[in-house]
């Protein structure tokens, strides 16, 4: 009878160990919500106990109540299901794992309402979308430029940029729900760039750029044969011989923007592009009585944020050449004597004074008559789309 007692005993305490060891040994259920693609994933983790990775590589699990996207029943690593559900909805999603210790769960999940558009709004400086819920911001890049930003917490900008911008944009709610936002915005106001002018009256247009080396000898040439002239002024180099420039304006020169500082502005932002020709524009109106209206960029590059720069820094026409003259003489676009209508590159250097007289004898021999370069002297003229020369 007492031997009877002691094996019940034993098969008890088997049983509770083996199901303490069950207990212990179970895979876990973890589960994560993503409401930037409305899924959920579901994963199975090991339990404990020594035995708790070789019970996790024999099980298998299943989810219903969604649509599954992922699913990887079995590993050494554990199961993995992702599921996508309905945003703004309760969804319940039946867990089942199958192996040597089987587990059932029902897991309820409710996912943000879905990021919707409310309005749309353009204007002068380009669109304001409004959205369902309050947005986390972030840097975007939209058409080479960084245009995007948040201006209120529902609501997303994006301002003209030297591009036409057409794009998909993609925000994401602060809940975590993302949208794509179209946006379609119009290219910034530019300045249009040309290389000729009105052949009208047998027309040539004489321009000088920088303005280091101011010449005496053209100042003379202007005041006794009424020669006009436009200078295009590097800022930085007009401050240094003001008075000579006051001279020069007083005989009937025109004073054009060539930036404050002559760099590449095909390299610079917008923001810079627009402060090198608005700062020099503005400098020289106060200088010299008068802001210029023209601009020439260093070294006649231009681009589609160049333009847009010269447009929101006060110019109305940009100015190329399609001639030159230097100390080799007098060179044009195609290779033949000056036209009508050409406008003529020279340099405030050393020796200026000897090329512009050479330029007037061949000007004169061609039956030529310069004339002064204004906005209007492009009517008609079809802008440049890129330029002829570098300077």
């Amino acid at each position: 009878m007492v031997g009877a007692l002691v094996m019940v005993g034993l098969a008890v305490a088997w049983l509770g160990q083996r199901a303490d060891a069950a207990a212990v040994a179970a895979p876990g259920v973890t589960w994560a919500v993503h409401p930037g693609s409305n899924t959920v994933t579901v994963a199975l983790v090991p339990g404990g106990g020594p035995a708790s990775r070789q019970i996790l590589a024999h099980s298998r699990l299943a989810v219903s109540g969604g649509r599954i996207v992922f699913l990887r029943r079995r590993s050494a690593d554990g199961a993995v299901a992702r599921v996508a559900v309905p945003a703004g909805q309760r969804t319940q999603l039946v867990v089942q794992v199958s192996g040597p210790l089987p587990v059932s769960r029902t897991l309820t999940v409710t996912l943000p309402p879905p990021l919707r558009v409310t309005a749309s709004r353009h204007g002068h400086g380009g669109v304001v979308v409004t959205l369902s819920s309050a947005l986390r911001p972030a840097p975007h890049r939209l058409c080479g430029a960084n245009v995007v930003s948040f201006p209120a917490p529902h609501r997303v900008a994006v301002a003209r940029s030297p591009q036409p911008c057409r794009a998909r944009l993609t925000v994401t709610a602060r809940d975590g729900e993302r949208a794509v936002v179209r946006v379609a915005v119009p290219a910034l106001p530019s300045v249009p760039l040309y290389s000729f002018a009105s052949p009208a009256g047998q027309a040539i247009y004489i321009t000088v750029d920088d303005g280091w080396t101011p010449s005496p000898q053209v100042l003379a040439i202007m005041r006794s044969s009424h020669l006009p002239v436009t200078a295009f002024l590097i800022a930085q180099a007009a401050d240094q011989n003001l008075p000579y420039w006051r001279a020069f304006a007083a005989a009937g020169g025109t004073i054009g923007d060539h930036t404050v500082s002559h760099p590449d502005l095909t390299r610079l932002s917008l923001r810079q592009a627009t402060s090198q020709w608005g700062q020099a524009r503005q400098d020289l109106g106060r200088w010299l009585g008068r802001a210029p209206v023209m601009g020439r960029p260093p070294y006649g590059a231009f681009d589609p944020t160049v333009q847009a720069a010269a447009y929101r820094g006060g110019l109305k026409a940009l100015v190329g050449w399609s001639a030159t003259v230097d100390s080799d003489g007098i060179q044009t676009w195609d290779g033949r004597p000056p036209t009508a209508g050409e406008i003529v590159l020279l340099h405030w250097v050393p020796g200026l004074g000897h090329q512009l007289v050479r330029l007037l004898a061949v000007i004169r021999a061609r039956h030529l008559h310069p004339v002064p370069l204004t906005p209007a002297s492009f009517a008609g003229i079809a802008p440049q789309r890129r330029s002829l020369n570098g300077d």
